[in-house]
């Protein structure tokens, strides 16, 4: 073969092979991008260790949370994000080495923010009968960095232990329910999600100095501040948050068992300030969130 022959084999086989690579590198970049958009646009779904879906939200400007990804979750996360004055309340008075307990029937994200504002060197407990809120929050606090600081517990507060029930109407989410006994006879339209139940005095016998308890449930919290009476007898500078709804509480004795402790009553107003009340006042509205305190 002539030097002409074999010049001319050799360009055609540096051709193809600069088509070659031209192609794959492209298909490269193609799939580079294709990947970067898949991840920037699709949300992040995650399984944890039960095989529940979970999405990525951002809350309170820089705190990542976990959620169930079904529409009752993101109700659920509005329902606290825009429950604007207990976080501003937060904000206004948690401090670093605060000690927070937290009871709640939504799925937790003033857990998150808590867990923010006391830093490392706080705790915050939170207890909620639901599970899969409890795995959101702690697959959250991992997220976040808060893990040591977030104790989570997947149980409902009241004043004993028990086995029991969270009842709710059919589609309608868990942070709906009501605790009942688990011997309870369940009406038509309704299901159940089985729980356990406890108190805080049985749970956290030797816990003192707690400076803020929130609690956060759909229904009157007398049995759970009956439950707590140690704990709160043995922190004296403890505020207590309680979302308020005319229609659960039937009467007044979550706030006179309070009273009788020396505990005000003061609304709290959409900037995170504080108004003086009474019972007589909470009964003309219709839902707030009250804190108790000892002036």
């Amino acid at each position: 073969m002539s030097n002409k022959l074999r010049a001319g084999f050799g360009d055609q086989l540096a051709n193809k092979f600069f088509k070659i690579a031209f192609v794959l590198v492209m298909a490269l970049i193609v799939c580079s991008v294709s990947v970067s958009l898949f991840k920037r646009y699709k949300i992040n779904l995650k399984r944890n260790e039960n095989g529940m879906n979970f999405s990525d939200r951002i809350v309170f400007d820089d705190i990542k949370i976990h959620i169930n990804n079904d529409l009752f979750s993101h109700d659920a996360i509005n329902e606290e994000v825009y429950n604007n004055e207990v976080a501003e309340y937060l904000k206004r008075n948690l401090k670093k080495g605060d000690t927070v307990i937290n009871i709640s029937h939504n799925i937790g994200v003033h857990t998150l923010l808590m867990a923010k504002l006391v830093q490392q060197a706080g705790r915050v407990y939170f207890y909620n009968p639901s599970k899969k809120y409890v795995d959101a929050i702690k697959s959250s606090a991992l997220a976040n960095g808060f893990e040591n600081r977030v104790l989570a517990n997947a149980l409902a507060m009241s004043d004993h232990s028990f086995n029991g029930l969270l009842v709710h109407k059919n589609n309608f989410p868990d942070i709906t329910g009501k605790i009942k006994p688990d011997d309870y006879e369940i009406p038509v339209g309704y299901s159940a999600l089985t729980i356990k139940a406890s108190s805080l005095d049985e749970q956290l016998p030797n816990l003192q100095n707690v400076d803020l308890m929130e609690i956060n449930v759909n229904e009157d919290c007398s049995e759970v501040i009956k439950g707590a009476i140690n704990v709160i007898k043995r922190s004296k500078r403890i505020s207590i948050i309680i979302k308020y709804d005319r229609a659960n509480f039937t009467n007044s004795s979550t706030f006179k068992r309070l009273s009788s402790l020396g505990f005000k009553i003061h609304l709290i107003q959409s900037d995170g300030s504080l108004k003086q009340s009474d019972v007589n006042e909470l009964k003309k509205m219709d839902r707030c969130f009250v804190l108790m305190r000892i002036l």
